[in-house]
């Protein structure tokens, strides 16, 4: 009868080994290392990233309590400070960013998450929806000299593209934090048919005439000093949709970078009590739908906020910036890992309540289904055992926001 293997290493068989091990040799990751490899470097990184490991020594005194598992949960034996420092340090950076990029890529499989975005994909046809902006990691200087100094601090900022529809990362790019956002907008991987949607800061013309001659969409807010003139306007209806035109750029600069017409879209925020100008080179989605498509721009704030508070890309394990940009390309891959088995699984609950269960059962022998009809029984239980009073507040709804 074939053994359980442990929860971590059904956790680790969606990382695929053999396009790793192709990058390692590629960059030559393995070059006089005699026992510590890369892949299990790799393992114990991800260790490190689930157990939300404080620092070297944390990691090394939490697989020291299961030295009778490590081999086979594939790290070896040869754990130590020294290694994982130096690893850190020396090896190639490309290896674990060709990692994340692999499993970015799978992740884009995995069933949709945002029932509303599917219905608009299926009525008009659109390939997808994606968020793009940026995170800072702010770093001290006096840890880390190599940060350029930007008002007093160090600091390494994540260029990010969010796949809306599954709620997982389809590109990072990590640079420091005096770059600006509108950097990259020309060199991003726009795909036929989608939907891109972005911050105001990323107002650049010939980044948004890139999307559009790729044949995707953008929403974006306009500047306010950006010089137009209104060349067809469409009936608005007065409450939210206060102004729905055709526009094109009337400066020199802008109307070379971007020639073509462009909507534009006044929508009232009772939310914020503002008025929102959107911006798309969309002609076929009703305005509602627009500004409805903006707010899930919000998403990808949230996974920022999450991947800073569940794994480690704030606290480094080295100072280095081959170190720092190691841990971070990690922390997406674990991200993506996750996901995808949550995914597997046809787990119902959030990523935070299956990342929980994780941290704490990567060295049972149990298979990922059972543990989650465990834990979802326990739920239950928990239920059925409390008895509702006249004064049980959890049995409110929730207070909603005027």
């Amino acid at each position: 009868m074939a053994q359980i293997p442990f929860i971590f290493n059904q956790l680790v068989s969606f990382i695929p080994r053999d396009y790793f091990e192709a990058l390692v040799k590629k960059h030559n990751g393995n070059a006089y290392v005699k026992d510590y490899s890369c892949w299990k470097h790799l393992l114990v990184m991800i260790w490190a990233q689930i157990t939300n490991r404080g620092s070297l020594r944390d990691i090394v005194a939490s697989l020291r309590v299961h030295s009778d598992k490590t081999y086979r949960m594939g790290m070896g034996k040869a754990i130590s400070r020294s290694n994982i420092a130096k690893a850190n340090a020396q090896r190639d950076v490309a290896i674990y960013r060709g990692l994340a990029e692999e499993m970015m890529r799978r992740a884009s499989r995995i069933t949709y998450r945002e029932e509303t975005l599917d219905l608009i994909s299926q009525a008009f046809g659109f390939a997808g929806f994606f968020a793009i902006d940026s995170s800072t990691v702010s770093l001290a200087l006096h840890k880390f000299p190599w940060s350029v100094p930007q008002e007093g601090s160090g600091g390494v900022k994540l260029h990010t593209m969010y796949d809306l529809l599954r709620n997982v990362p389809a590109m990072c790019l990590i640079t420091g934090h005096e770059e600006r956002d509108q950097t990259f907008m020309e060199d991003y991987p726009y795909r036929d048919g989608c939907i891109y949607i972005l911050d105001r800061i990323y107002f650049k013309t010939a980044g948004l005439y890139k999307i559009a001659s790729t044949g995707a969409y953008f929403i974006t807010r306009i500047k306010k000093n950006v010089c137009y003139e209104t060349v067809a306007a469409s009936e608005a209806d007065g409450m939210h949709v206060l102004a729905d035109e055709t526009i094109r750029f009337t400066s020199r600069c802008t109307c070379m970078s971007y020639p073509d017409h462009m909507r534009l879209i006044k929508y009232y925020s009772l939310e914020n009590n503002e008025v929102l100008a959107f911006v798309s080179n969309n002609f076929d989605l009703d305005a509602a739908t627009i500004a409805l498509l903006y707010r899930y721009r919000w998403n990808i704030e949230v996974f920022f906020k999450w991947i800073k508070q569940h794994l480690r890309i704030t606290s480094f394990y080295g100072t280095s910036a081959n170190a720092v940009a190691i841990q971070i390309y990690i922390a997406f891959i674990v991200f993506c890992m996750l996901a995808m088995a949550s995914d597997a699984i046809a787990h119902k609950g959030s990523l935070y309540e299956f990342a929980n269960m994780m941290s704490v059962a990567l060295t049972e022998k149990v298979y990922l289904q059972d543990l989650i009809k465990r834990y979802d029984a326990g739920l239950i239980q928990e239920t059925l055992v409390k008895q509702p009073t006249l004064f049980d507040f959890d049995k409110l709804p929730p207070i909603q926001p005027m």
